[in-house]
């Protein structure tokens, strides 16, 4: 009996350390933040991006980039999702700029900027 409940504690304790934990980058915890606070913004390349204000980009060297390729679920933002932009939205940049990104919608360009961290 004493064997048996060794062996039964002893796979217990080892299954418990074999459990996948989950952990969370500060992108993880700025991008659902922006979701609690309902805020539009877009996740691409490990930052977030808040939308910022409307833009002329008659001046500015943009070059496509991703699409975005969902919106986010009510928890979730990964790569290349947003909160509110269309699925298949096309993402602009500027060469070498990690600070914005640019959007257009109904022939009008919107400005994102990056969060920071901390």
């Amino acid at each position: 009996m004493k064997k048996v409940l060794a062996t039964i504690v002893l796979v217990i304790l080892f299954l418990s350390g074999c459990l996948a934990e989950t952990t969370m980058t500060t992108t993880d915890l700025i991008a659902a933040e922006a979701i609690k606070q309902a805020q539009d913004v877009i996740r691409l390349n490990d930052r977030v991006y808040r939308l910022d204000q409307v833009v002329t980009v008659s001046s500015l060297s943009l070059t496509s980039g991703p699409r975005v390729q969902k919106i986010a679920s009510e928890k979730t933002l990964n790569d290349s999702m947003a909160t509110r932009l269309k699925s298949g939205t096309v993402i602009y940049q500027e060469k070498d700029d990690t600070i914005f990104l640019y959007v257009q919608r109904n022939k009008k360009w919107y400005r994102y900027q990056s969060i920071p961290e901390g």
